[in-house]
């Protein structure tokens, strides 16, 4: 089963979506049924670590970076 957000830009389109519904082909489901956008996994991740752990997790890429520039 597969969920689709249809923008209805004619008016004769609801009836025939409402018609498709009769034939139990597809579901109409209201405003608060429909499933919401993924949330962006920067959104779901922040506020995980505190600022400190960011800091200590900054400084150590920061010093990795430095071993892999060095001149062999």
């Amino acid at each position: 089963m597969e969920t689709l957000l249809i923008e209805i830009r004619n008016p004769k389109g609801i009836n025939l979506l409402r018609d498709l519904e009769e034939m139990d082909i597809i579901k109409i489901l209201k405003q608060e049924e429909a499933p919401k956008p993924p949330q962006k996994l920067s959104e779901l991740l922040r506020g995980s670590i505190s600022a400190e752990e960011a800091e200590k997790f900054n400084e150590y890429i920061q010093e990795s970076r430095k071993e892999w520039e060095r001149n062999f």
